[in-house]
């Protein structure tokens, strides 16, 4: 029987706080006996480390935890990977700003297709980049590196997949592209700490 492993990798910004970590959750299924879910977190971390494009994001808190999707509630993480730890990043960007990884199997169809909104700041460190309208080919570029990382992740009896939740189903990717449109994830948001007040007449 194969097993079903959703891979939680948090990057930490800002301080300690745990909502202060900028989160992707690729899928993956890990076909025939399966035994170590540690080895798989492991090697994405070391990916990973390395992967962002400034130093200082290569040198903050990373930790990847993997989860069986089908297991029992309440589901524990059955494997946990951390790089750096106690470091936190301070944002080189807006934390709420991602570019979006795109991928779908066989069929651009619903239940067959997945995204990943990959922070910004991750992939360029270029103010300009970051402030302009649309997402440049260089940080595109950039966002398709991690394809290859999870394409090849564990060898040939791990697959990268969208899994349906519908279906209680996993389908392999085979297909994705990264378009020139940025996306916002609130979620990732700083907390407010001050703010500018004022009156009017109306």
């Amino acid at each position: 029987m194969p097993v079903h492993l959703r891979l939680r990798v948090a990057w930490q910004f800002q301080d300690a706080d745990p909502k202060n970590q900028l989160i992707i959750n690729p899928c993956f299924r890990v076909n025939g006996v399966f035994t170590d879910a540690q080895a798989l977190c492991d090697s994405l971390a070391t990916s990973l480390k390395t992967w962002p494009v400034f130093v200082g994001w290569q040198g903050t808190q990373l930790t990847v935890t993997s989860y069986d999707i089908e297991g029992t509630k309440p589901v524990y993480p059955n494997g946990r990977s951390q790089v750096n730890p106690g470091v936190a990043q301070a944002p080189t960007g807006d934390p709420a700003q991602a570019v979006t990884l795109s991928f779908y199997s066989d069929v651009n169809a619903p239940r067959r297709r997945g995204r990943l909104y990959v922070p910004a700041m991750l992939a360029t460190n270029t103010a300009s980049e970051l402030g302009s309208g649309t997402i440049s080919s260089t940080v595109r570029n950039k966002i398709g590196t991690l394809v290859p990382i999870f394409a090849n992740l564990g060898g040939a009896n791990v697959d990268w997949i969208v899994w349906s939740g519908v279906d209680h189903a996993a389908h392999i990717v085979n297909n994705w592209w990264v378009d020139d449109s940025w996306d916002h994830i609130r979620s990732r948001k700083l907390k407010t700490t001050t703010r500018t007040v004022g009156t009017t007449s109306g």
